[in-house]
Formats: C-alpha cells, sequence, structure tokens
C-alpha cells in the first residue's frame, strides 16, 4: 500500500475504536441530566432510543473489529511452535528459518517481529536465484510491516462485512502489497523468470498464522505483470477507507446533532 492508504487506513482504524465512545457521550449525558431518579422514564424517550441506536450501529464493526485481533493475537501459540521448529539460515545476506514441511512455501510471519520462513520442500525445490528471488520479495513485506499492516487490513474487512465492497477494498490493498514486494525483488536483483517460477511454485502459508507470503494475494495477475510489465492493476484503495471512515463516524455525528437539537427545542419551550 501507498503511504496515503496506510495513513487513510490507519485513520480509519482510530474512527472504529473511538466512535462508538463519541455516539455514547450524549446518552450519558442526557440520562446524568435526567438523575437516577428518571432513568426509567428516560429509557423510552424518543431521543433516547435513536441514540441508543446510533450506538448500537457503532458498536458492532468495533467490536467485530476487536473480536479479530483478540484471535489473531490467540494465534501466536501456532508462531511459537513454528519458531520452535524451525533453524536459522541464509543465503548470502538474506536471512531465513526452514521448517519441515512438504508444501513448498515461502513466507514471512509476526506481526511486530517478522521473520522469512521457508519450508524444507521449497529449499528442495527451488533453485538458488529462484529462491533468491522468493527471499527479497519476504524482505519487503519485513520491511514494510507488510504482516502487521495485513492483519489490520483483515480485521478491517471483518468489522465491515456487511458492506459488499469492504473485502474488494482489502484484497486491493494486499495486491498492492504483494506487487511493491514484487518489484522490490526485481530491484534487488532478481529475474522476472525466477520470480516467475518462486511465485508460481509456492502455495498459501499458513491460515492460523499472521503472514504475508510470495504466493497470498491475486497470483495470476502478478505473474501476468512479471510477463507483461506494462499489465494495470486496480487503483489504490485510499478513497476506499476515507468513504469507510466517514461511514463510521456518521452516527457519532447524528448522535451529537440529535442532543445539540433537542437542547434547542427544550430552551425554546422555557
Amino acid at each position: 500500500m501507498s503511504r496515503a492508504s496506510r495513513l487513510a487506513l490507519a485513520t480509519l482504524v482510530l474512527a472504529l475504536l473511538f466512535a462508538p465512545l463519541l455516539t455514547l457521550h450524549p446518552v450519558f449525558a442526557h440520562l446524568y441530566e435526567a438523575g437516577i431518579g428518571g432513568l426509567g422514564a428516560e429509557a423510552a424517550h424518543p431521543q433516547v432510543i435513536a441514540l441508543s441506536a446510533l450506538t448500537a450501529i457503532s458498536v458492532l464493526p468495533a467490536t467485530a473489529f476487536v473480536i479479530f485481533l483478540i484471535k489473531a493475537a490467540r494465534c501466536n501459540d501456532e508462531l511459537q511452535l513454528l519458531l520452535n521448529s524451525s533453524r536459522p539460515t541464509r543465503l548470502g545476506e538474506l536471512h531465513y528459518k526452514v521448517f519441515p514441511s512438504e508444501s513448498v512455501s515461502v513466507f514471512t510471519a509476526g506481526a511486530f517481529r517478522p521473520v522469512v520462513f521457508v519450508s524444507s520442500a521449497a529449499e528442495r525445490a527451488l533453485c538458488t536465484a529462484e529462491l533468491r528471488a522468493g527471499l527479497l520479495h519476504e524482505l519487503a513485506h519485513q520491511r514494510n510491516r507488510d504482516v502487521l499492516w495485513g492483519v489490520i487490513l483483515r480485521a478491517v474487512g471483518r468489522a465491515f462485512a456487511f458492506l459488499p465492497h469492504a473485502e474488494g477494498l482489502v484484497q486491493r490493498a494486499s495486491l498492492h502489497a504483494e506487487c511493491q514486494a514484487d518489484e522490490f525483488a526485481l530491484r534487488g536483483g532478481a529475474r522476472r523468470t525466477d520470480l516467475f517460477e518462486a511465485i508460481a511454485a509456492s502455495s498459501a502459508t499458513p491460515t492460523r498464522v499472521a503472514s504475508a507470503g510470495i504466493g497470498d494475494a491475486a497470483v495470476e495477475l502478478r505473474l501476468v505483470r512479471l510477463v507483461h510489465p506494462e499489465t494495470p492493476i486496480p487503483a489504490q484503495p485510499t478513497r476506499g477507507f476515507v468513504a469507510l471512515t466517514a461511514a463510521i463516524a456518521l452516527p457519532a455525528i447524528l448522535a451529537h446533532v440529535i442532543a445539540i437539537v433537542a437542547a434547542a427545542c427544550t430552551l425554546n419551550l422555557v
């Protein structure tokens, strides 16, 4: 993703987490003014009902987002098992860990301390030039913190699962991250044919480990781009993230508008 897309995504995450609190504020303020004795009557007040509905609309996406992050954090045991079963090695200046597996896999795992993993089958199946191309691709994922951003992306996708275009935004962001890693590998000296073979041979990464792998996103399109570099890819998802931020902020804005209008009407009656 571009810097603009990452900034838009970070802003969206902040909006997801703080919008429920901002939406709840007018509810608490209204009930506080009513006092303990008036809570029962105020609970059925149209203003409180409207504000509560807006709060629910705001809370549900945030809850789904947080639940996904909690589940992702629990998968840390899987990563630890992978680390314990692997051995460190290197190819020139490129460091990685080899783990026993019959599937050809090259990927980076670990949201905060990303590590490059290569399966024993991949070491056997890929020639030195192809393995180096794959490792350069993963080095880009390490430097760009793509595993962490990928976890946040999938959490956002889960938060807005009720919107049909949200998954498309996640896929576009993942595609751009993979294409950036491909281009980094090419700039690092990998040949297009070697990177092509490394991508084509690699299978998807383990689903329970937070990772970014060479065989993860839009493999067919990336292979076509290696043969035909002029092949276009979808635009960055920046505008989509901005639109989602506006959507998640709308309940909080409406809640405060309702509270202000209600307060103004009360003053006029007085």
